[in-house]
This record gives C-alpha cells, structure tokens and sequence, in this order.
C-alpha cells in the first residue's frame, strides 16, 4: 500500500473533533435524514464548497504519483472511452513487442487522446484510502470497494450510461464533471442482474447537476448514471458499498440448512417427469420438505449468521502488527494499549467459554474471563493498560490476556 504525503494524511474531522466516515461524507446532511429519506431510495448531492474537502484521502499529485507505479500494477488498471475498453494486457503485450515505449507512456497516450483512466481497488494501495474504506465499512457493515476515475477535460466521457449492482459514493477531488441520470430501470438489482446495454434509455435525463471539487453524489444501485468531463481534468473517487442483503443471509442459511440434512440431499424419484403418480408424490415431498425447511430457519440463528458473514468480510488489518510483536516483551501493566480503530468483530457466550471472532478467525477464552473480554474489545477503543481492566483477573492474568489479544493482532500499542 502507498503511503500518501503530508497534505494527504490526517483523521477525518470536522470543526476539530473526530467524526465517522459516513458522517464526514454526507455533512451536512445527518445520518438519520440520510438513513431514512435516500439510502437505497433516490440520489444525494452534497456541496461542500471547499475544493480540498477530500484531499486527506487523495490529491491530483497522489493520482500523479500512483500512475508513476502503474507498470506494478497492471491489473488493476482501465482504459475506457465513451463505453469502450482498451486491454491493458494487450497494450502491455504490443510495448513489449515493439520496444519502444513503456506501460506507463501508453497509459498516458491513451489519456491524452481522451481516454479515462481507471484505478481499480485503491482501498489495497494507498493508505489514506484504505484506512477510510475500513472505517466506512465497519462503521456501516458493509463491504467498500474504492475505485479512482481520472478524464482529461474537454467533454470527454469514460462510460457510457449504465447502472451499478452497488451503491456509489461519488467524491470529488479534482476539476469537477457533469452527471446525467437517466433514473432507475430495475429497482436494487442484485450482482447476477447487471444493466442491459440493450435496454432503452429516455431522449434526455431526468436530472443533470455539476460535480465540483469537494462535492459528493450518492447514487443507489440500479440508477443510470453517465458522467462527462468539463475544461479540466477531472479527477473523482468512487466508493462502491457491497452491503449484506436480506437475500444473502436466506441464501446462506438455506444453504446451510440442505447441507445438514441428508434428507435435502436425496434425488427426486427416478422416472418422475413421466409418471402421474410419482409427480404427486414429488408434490407431497416437496410440501413436506418446504415444511421442514422452515421449521430450521430459525431467525435467531440466521441474526448470529448474519453478524458473521459482515464480520467475515472486513479487511485484515495488521498496520504496525510487526511493530507490535517487536514490543510484546516489554509490556507491563501500565503499557497503553488500544483496539484496531478498523476492525470488525464479534464476541460470543458458548458453553464452551468466549469466542471472539475477527479476520476471519475465532480466538477462545475460558468462561471465567468473559467479563474482562467484553470490556476490552467492548471499550478498547480508547487507550487503556491492562491494569485498569476491572475484574476478578490478578496483575499476571491481565497481561496474559493482553499479551494474546497483541499477537492476535487485535490491540496495538499505543
């Protein structure tokens, strides 16, 4: 991952106090009004009136200096043009043919005739970026996916109009660009329903409005969207938001339910499709099946599921984690210690004892130190030392406690 410059670090703040992602984004619009009038519902602009509103996360020049590493990182890499694509492995595969230019210089050749250059999964290589992207996504349980879009100016469009199977945070960085949407022609559609170039679209837009430096757009999924550059280039960031639907859990608990149950797994009756009788009893066994079915779905249970699946697709965060096993020998009672501002996690009671679930890994503890558990993954936010954990633990049992959940790679030093 990249690590940005001076001007592209710093905590996400608003009249000098720390807020949450999404607050920060959306101000000064309140959550609530967000939550309850445009989330998943119409689209959402927000001026800031400050052209920098964003530059703790990216610049022009952060942009400049990521393309400089594009040729480790062709993969992650688009070229489009009003809709169209250019292979970058083919282009890869043409310079090295020919000898003569690098990746990079044709990267640029292509933007300097107009097309957009699209950097793919920014949430994995720079910092500032990846941070941000794990806040959101614990703050909201949602997975954020954060892709950078720069145009040349000069009315130039990378795509043409299309809708997303996710919803879109549009941030601004640099220049500004020009959004026509074109509404919704299926409304919240999933991953395996993709838009249709096909489908026709209204003569003009429903809504046109100009994206300038420091403004944000929020676009639900499944609204057609197309934008253009102005006289500058422009530079935007999208944050596309992955969240857990109610049909992902069914599906899972579904699944998990047939896998269970031999019962599930047993074939329809052999000749079926040709036999009156054996298809009314397939009628019968179905009915007796569906039955049984929803006598397992037990929403409880699908919840604890649920709570799992958004835990599981966080990112794994272990900035400083070397660091921190480095320094494992000199903790003492008295040491700061504090919970992974990012992470994503879950604690359960079994008869077993403490199962505190995060990176996709259970980490287990005896019953007995439940309490101090949940008060360290619970209030760890804040700095603490392993003596001001209240509880039954003596000194020694408090560091070991710690001192595991440090190599774990759930607290950090400091």
């Amino acid at each position: 991952m990249a690590t940005a410059t001076d001007d592209e670090r710093g905590t996400r703040t608003r009249s000098g106090s720390s807020v949450s992602a999404l607050s920060w984004m959306l101000d000064p619009v309140e959550r609530e009004t967000f939550e309850g009038e445009y989330w998943e519902r119409r689209a959402l602009h927000v001026r800031h009136a400050d052209p920098r509103y964003f530059s703790a996360l990216l610049t022009l020049d952060g942009v400049d200096r990521l393309l400089a590493l594009i040729d480790a990182n062709l993969d992650t890499v688009r070229i489009m043009r009003d809709g169209q694509e250019t292979s970058v492995s083919e282009l890869v595969a043409s310079n090295n043919s020919s000898g003569r230019i690098t990746a990079l210089e044709a990267v640029y050749q292509h933007y300097r005739t107009g097309s957009t250059i699209v950097l793919n999964s920014l949430e994995r290589r720079w910092e500032p970026l990846g941070r941000f992207a794990a806040d959101l996504g614990a703050e909201i349980s949602a997975r954020p996916q954060v892709n950078v879009y720069l145009t040349p100016g000069g009315n130039k469009r990378g795509f043409a109009p299309h809708y997303d199977t996710h919803d879109v945070f549009i941030l601004q960085v640099h220049g500004s660009k020009r959004w026509s949407l074109y509404g919704t022609v299926r409304e919240l559609p999933l991953r395996s329903q993709p838009y249709d170039h096909s489908d026709p679209l209204p003569e003009e837009a429903e809504q046109e409005l100009d994206l300038m430096a420091g403004d944000l757009l929020y676009l639900p999924r499944g609204t057609v969207h197309a934008g253009t550059s102005m006289d500058s280039a422009s530079v935007h960031i999208t944050v596309g938001v992955h969240p857990l639907l109610w049909a992902s859990v069914l599906q899972d608990a579904v699944e998990r339910a047939l896998a269970d149950d031999v019962r599930f797994r047993a074939g329809l009756p052999l000749g079926f499709a040709k036999s009156g009788a054996l298809q009314r009893r397939t009628e019968e066994t179905l009915g007796e099946l569906v039955d049984l079915l929803a006598s397992r779905l037990v929403p409880t249970a699908m919840a604890a599921g649920a709570v799992k699946l958004a835990t599981a697709s966080g990112p794994t965060s272990l900035r400083h984690h070397l660091s921190d096993l480095e320094a494992l020998s000199s903790l003492q009672l008295d040491t700061p210690v504090r919970r992974r501002a990012d992470l994503r996690w879950a604690l359960n009671a079994t008869p077993e004892g403490v199962e505190l679930e995060f990176h996709n890994k259970i980490v287990r503890y005896p019953a007995h130190v439940m309490g101090e558990v949940r008060h360290v993954v619970e209030n760890g936010d804040l700095a603490f030392s392993p003596r001001s954990i209240p509880g039954e633990l003596d000194g020694p049992g408090r560091l070991v406690l710690v001192e595991s959940l440090v190599r774990e790679g759930f607290l950090t030093f400091g």
